[in-house]
């Protein structure tokens, strides 16, 4: 298990399909970010168009179509990327498939495992990913200790097969910066987000079902004290997995 994760969620560029911008980024722009050496896992999560039953529903539709993984050695890893001969070339591919008229909402966090016994990883299924920011009143401590708060039961409740939470550290907004591939870019969030929780299920309608039968308990999982639902959303996705 690499040390940091690093979450970057993104949407297409205009005038392209979504069979488009997957191929090129399953393809070509997977290609180059395998040759970079300080990148020790690759995952891609492609966007699935699901009606999330009422439970998870009080976020904001997300406006990304994707959403890439990345594991480092090390915070201090991923700022020295800009410093890779194939950074450039990754920068302007960039530019091919994405909308870059945004300002990223790069996340560098911690990851921990809390459940993951019911999981075939040749299958995986599909997952749900909450982008949660923390609220205002909560203080930063306060939101780390009910985030990271062990949930694998109420996760197995809900038909959960793998459940991990992951907590944004370091200077996320020096890190996004250093990454940004547009110079008209728009500027980060005051705060970025403060976390990412990832909920696998077997399939899409085990997830639906799970979530109309359990509401009160998913609001729980992905909302629990701390998180400012108003500035959180979800994003369901299939995850491909380019390096393990």
């Amino acid at each position: 298990m690499t040390a940091v994760e690093l979450f970057d969620p993104f949407s297409r560029k205009a005038g392209i399909s979504i069979a488009e911008f997957s191929h090129h980024w399953i393809t070509h722009h997977a290609e180059i970010v395998t040759r970079i050496p300080r990148v020790r896992r690759y995952i891609q999560s492609l966007r699935l168009e699901v009606a999330v039953p009422s439970g998870a529903d009080r976020f904001p539709a997300p406006r990304w179509d994707g959403c890439a993984e990345t594991g480092h050695d090390d915070p201090s890893s991923i700022a020295a990327m800009v410093d890779e001969p194939l950074f450039g070339e990754l920068m302007a591919d960039e530019r091919n498939f994405l909308d870059l008229s945004a300002g990223r909402d790069l996340i560098v966090t911690t990851e921990t495992v809390l459940d993951e016994d019911g999981f075939d990883p040749r299958v995986r299924g599909v997952k749900m990913m909450l982008f949660a920011r923390r609220h205002p009143s909560s203080s930063p401590s306060d939101f780390r200790r009910s985030w990271e708060a062990d949930l694998a039961a109420a996760g197995r409740t809900l038909g959960v097969t793998r459940h991990v939470v992951c907590t944004a550290i370091g200077d996320v907004h020096r890190a996004a910066d250093a990454a940004s591939t547009d110079a008209n870019a728009q500027p980060a969030a005051a705060q970025g987000f403060s976390g990412v929780r990832e909920l696998w299920w077997p399939d899409i309608a085990s997830l639906t079902a799970s979530i109309g039968r359990h509401p009160d308990l998913i609001r729980r999982i992905v909302a629990p004290e701390g998180v400012d639902p108003a500035r959180s959303t979800t994003l369901v996705v299939r995850e491909r997995v380019i390096v393990p």
